[in-house]
C-alpha cells in the first residue's frame, strides 16, 4: 500500500474519531491527480471529492513551505460562506518530493457562539475577532481564472484582445503563472491555452521548458 492510498484510509477514520464538526482533506498533488481525492464531513466546507486545490494549498506549494517543514498547525481558515475554521496541514512526501497534503479542518464556529453567549449573559461583548492575513486564510474559491486575467493585465493585455502571442511572450507568461501556482488548479491549463491561443500540449511545452531554465538557472547559481 502506497503513502497515498494509507492517508486515504486515515481521512475517513479521522473524520469518523474526531466528529461532525471536523473535516479531513487529501488532497492528492501528484501531475495525474492534483485534486482533492478523499473527504469526510465535506459538508463544513462545501467540498468533495474530484474538487481543485484550495489558493492556500497552493500558496504553500509555490512558496515550498513543506521543504522546510513537516506540518503546520492552527493556521485560519475559511469556507466559503466565511465560517472560521482552524485548520492544520501535514504534507506527504517521498524521495523530497511532495505527494498530497492531509488537513484537518476543524469548524470552530459553535464555539465562537457559546463565547459570545456566555458574555452576552454577563452583559459583556465578546472583541472582533483577529482578521487572517491574506497569505494564510484558506479560502476556497476557486481563482486559477483570476490569476491567468492579473498576469495577463500585468504585461497590459486585455482579455481576448490579442488574437496571438510570440513563443517568448508565452513563455514570459507562463513563468509568472507558474510562480503563482496557478497551474496546480485543477482545469487551469486549458484556461491558460485559451487565453494564450495555443494547444494545451503546447503550454504542458512550455511549462517543461520554463522547468528547464529554472533548473539551468539554479545550477549556475551553485
Amino acid at each position: 500500500m502506497g503513502m497515498m492510498d494509507f492517508a486515504a484510509l486515515l481521512v475517513d477514520f479521522l473524520g469518523r474519531a474526531c466528529g461532525e464538526t471536523c473535516e479531513v482533506v487529501l488532497q492528492d498533488l501528484r501531475e495525474d491527480r492534483m485534486c482533492i481525492t478523499a473527504i469526510a464531513n465535506g459538508r463544513i466546507s462545501g467540498r468533495a471529492v474530484g474538487d481543485s486545490l484550495t489558493p492556500l494549498a497552493l500558496r504553500m506549494v509555490a512558496r515550498g513551505v513543506w521543504k522546510k517543514q513537516d506540518y503546520i498547525c492552527d493556521h485560519r481558515g475559511k469556507t466559503r460562506d466565511s465560517r472560521v475554521l482552524r485548520s492544520s496541514t501535514f504534507f506527504i512526501k517521498e524521495s523530497g518530493k511532495l505527494l498530497g497534503m492531509l488537513s484537518v479542518n476543524v469548524d470552530v464556529g459553535r464555539y465562537l457562539d457559546l463565547s459570545e453567549g456566555i458574555l452576552a449573559l454577563a452583559g459583556l461583548h465578546a472583541e472582533p475577532a483577529e482578521k487572517a492575513p491574506e497569505d494564510r486564510a484558506g479560502n476556497f474559491i476557486d481563482r486559477a481564472e483570476a490569476a491567468i486575467k492579473s498576469v495577463l493585465e500585468e504585461f497590459g493585455i486585455a482579455e481576448n484582445e490579442r488574437d496571438s502571442f510570440t513563443q517568448e511572450e508565452r513563455l514570459v507568461i507562463v513563468e509568472r503563472l507558474m510562480d503563482r501556482g496557478a497551474f496546480l488548479v485543477r482545469g487551469s491549463v486549458s484556461s491558460a491555452a485559451e487565453k494564450l491561443r495555443c494547444s494545451e500540449a503546447s503550454l504542458y511545452r512550455y511549462i517543461g521548458t520554463v522547468n528547464k531554465r529554472k533548473a539551468g538557472k539554479a545550477k549556475e547559481r551553485q
